[in-house]
């Protein structure tokens, strides 16, 4: 009896809760066994002969306190797992059989003498041999099965193994999710087994228990890690991304394997970057892990940046501290990825400053200045090209230079030009070019001249010329057979050219004057050759000291007496723009009757405009970002302009009738001679009449 009494208290120091070590453990209710007819020696029943058993085995993740007390089981099934233990799925055992029936038996009836049994080897670790340096486990028994919780349904963390024959049965947990810290020592099962007694009931060894349930449980650890989002516009400080998607994936084997829930409470991960640009994942098991960024989400403003799926790894190790690289391990890493995206302003010189929009004449040349903020990982993209696609102006290739604050780019060497379309170029950077390189981060400027073509538009909404910058998209995106994509950032600088209308009347002020004809002149610009010879100049009326150029000529009034500049269905009168200045109109032909003016009239264009533009700071759904775009209305600004066309700048002219003289060689001319002639002869009269009276005398 006190050896039956002493394997029970084995069995039950094997079922029993450990804090520590955690081993095997049966708890819980009472279940009625069944009782033989056949007696051991020392008068207990027996179990019954023919009837086979069965070990379920219920496992659980627990994580006591230091301070809770361990509980005992019975062994029978339905016992009360601690409220804070969690079943555990997933955990494989192998079941060995180590001592048959009637080793059991002779066991159990305290027969020892008479069997020649060895009790001795109750204890698991009489039963396997454990190697120090790998942990495995070798078995002195034959092998029955390998069972393995279940991890889903209504018996997770539940392994049972039927049919088995009485006998003692070594356990041993071979394997665990990566969560476990360490597995639970080998443990003994009998089957069947006299229900274990507790403090007040002394009859529980007369019962027996076919169907053992044992409660082995396994202590746990689990990692946290934060990811820190990081978005760089060129060389510029850092701001946090909200809204990038990450993906996280462990190692399993030579595979990696996505991880989209939390292992300790099972939530769904959400690995999207919060408002600060972080994620923090708990529950992470024990092995190695790495997150790549997927995709950006609902955050419009972060879509401009290259998305670099670059693997980030780090490592839980069984205590649940986190290491990442060579870095010490803590309790909670932060790992920090950045983005990059590139910018661009493109500006056109207003003859003071570079600016939005600036105003020219045809043939002016206008200076154009593209202002790109490198991304600093501009050696890892495929494709960075810009390109300039003006209207109204026809660019000027050779005038391009590109440079940042020190070193100049070389065409052909670090990028190459090619046309694009019949005005407009395409610059595209060659990214190998240590030069290009050593611009990440920087700024960088691309000036050009355009001139002003006479096919520009003349006031309404300008001559809108677009410039556009293409990158590469995404990098490192594991995925070879994926087409190459890009984004675009868009800007636009506009040029108004501008006109004059002359308004012709009569000294009235009401009375129209068609037929008058004009030169239109203004003063040649620095650096500008003047076409106006001296002699011009001077009939023209026009200051000698200036150079001039002769904007236009033989522009004329219409029945109404008007000319407008801008009427591009009046190719007599059409000037295709004129730029903000002081123009001279010199009067060439005027109607009969009337005088023509005697000095230039001098009329000042100065048009201010005030643009709308379509978009401004716009992500479409792929990420492309369109600052200005278009213009779609302008406002004018002008004190002497037109009620209706305030882009024109107006002038009213007045002519005067002059004094009607005889025409040479008319009625006139003779009556006045004769009259001449017959004053003569009286005049001769009355000499001679005045002699004769002296002679008499």
């Amino acid at each position: 009896m006190k050896l039956k009494r002493l394997f029970t208290a084995i069995l039950s120091a094997a079922l029993t809760l450990s804090l520590c070590a955690m081993p095997a453990m049966a708890e819980g209710a009472t279940t009625a066994g069944t009782t033989g007819t056949t007696r051991l020696a020392d008068g207990t029943p027996v179990w019954e002969s023919g009837k086979t058993g069965s070990i379920t085995i219920h496992k659980y993740e627990y994580n006591p306190a230091s301070t809770t007390t361990a509980q005992q089981g019975t062994g029978a099934e339905g016992e009360a797992a601690p409220t804070d233990a969690k079943p555990l799925g997933g955990v494989t055992f192998e079941i060995y059989k180590v001592q048959n029936e009637e080793w059991l038996k002779a066991y159990y009836g305290g027969q020892a003498a008479a069997t020649g049994q060895d009790f001795s080897k109750i204890d698991a670790s009489k039963y396997y041999s454990k190697d120090s340096a790998t942990g495995a486990i070798t078995v002195n028994g034959n092998k029955i099965d390998t069972v393995t919780t279940a991890t889903s349904g209504t018996d997770i963390g539940v392994a049972k193994k039927d049919g088995l024959d009485f006998g003692l049965y070594l356990v041993v947990e071979t394997s665990a999710p990566d969560k476990v810290t360490s597995p639970v020592d080998p443990f003994l099962v009998s089957v069947p087994m006299t229900r274990i007694a507790d403090t007040t009931t002394t009859n529980k060894l007369t019962d027996w228990i076919y169907d053992v349930h044992v409660y082995p449980k396994n202590s746990t650890a689990y990692g946290q890690i934060t990811i820190e989002k990081k978005g760089y516009t060129g060389g510029g400080s850092e701001v946090a991304l909200a809204g990038v998607k990450f993906k996280l994936q462990k190692q399993n084997g030579a595979n990696w394997t996505d991880i989209t829930a939390n292992d300790s409470n099972r939530s769904t991960y959400d690995l999207t970057t919060d408002t600060n640009g972080k994620i923090t994942i708990a529950g992470l098991s024990h092995g190695d892990y790495r997150i790549f960024e997927d995709a950006y989400s609902g955050d419009s403003a972060n879509k401009g940046y290259i998305l670099d799926a670059e693997y980030h790894t780090f490592t839980v190790q069984k205590d649940g501290q986190i290491k990442v690289g060579e870095n010490t391990a803590t309790p909670n890493a932060t790992i920090q990825v950045a983005n990059h995206r590139p910018d661009m302003k493109k500006e056109v010189y207003n003859g003071t400053g570079w600016t939005q929009d600036a105003q020219y004449g045809v043939g002016d040349t206008v200076p154009y200045k593209i202002t790109i903020e490198v991304p600093k990982n501009i050696e890892k993209l495929s494709t960075f090209t810009v390109t300039d696609t003006p209207t109204g102006l026809k660019d000027n290739v050779g005038s391009i230079k590109i440079k940042d604050n020190t070193t100049a780019l070389m065409s052909g060497t670090d990028y190459t030009v090619a046309a694009e379309g019949t005005d407009g170029f395409k610059i595209a950077f060659k990214l190998d070019s240590a030069t290009v390189k050593a611009y990440a981060g920087h700024t960088v400027t691309i000036t050009y001249n355009a001139v002003v073509k006479d096919t520009a538009a003349v006031g309404g909404n300008g001559n809108s010329n677009n410039a556009k910058l293409e990158y590469t998209n995404k990098i490192n995106t594991h995925d070879s057979s994926a087409a190459p994509s890009t984004n675009t950032i868009e800007d636009s600088a506009v040029m108004y050219s501008f006109g004059i209308k002359v308004v012709k009347t009569a000294e009235n002020g009401t009375t129209a004057l068609p037929g008058v004809v004009f030169d239109l002149y203004r003063e040649a610009k620095t650096g500008e050759t003047p076409i106006v010879n001296a002699e011009t100049v001077k009939k023209a009326g026009l200051d000698s000291t200036k150079s001039w150029i002769l904007v236009k000529s033989g522009l004329t009034t219409d029945a109404s007496g008007i000319i407008d500049t801008s009427d591009s269905n009046n190719a007599t009168n059409y000037t295709h723009g004129l730029a903000n200045g002081d123009y001279y109109l010199v009067e060439t032909k005027t109607v009969k009757g009337y005088n023509l003016l005697t000095k230039p009239v001098e009329v000042k264009l100065n048009v201010t405009a005030t643009t709308t533009w379509q978009k401004t700071n716009v992500y479409d759904a792929s990420g492309n970002l369109v600052k200005h775009g278009t213009v779609t209305s302008t406002t004018f600004t002008n004190a002497n302009g037109d009620a209706t066309k305030t882009e024109l700048a107006v002038a009213k002219v007045v002519n005067r009738k002059g004094f009607t003289l005889p025409v040479t060689g008319g009625f006139g001319t003779l009556l006045f001679s004769g009259i001449g002639v017959l004053l003569v002869l009286a005049g001769v009269g009355v000499l001679f009449s005045l002699k004769k009276k002296s002679n008499r005398a």
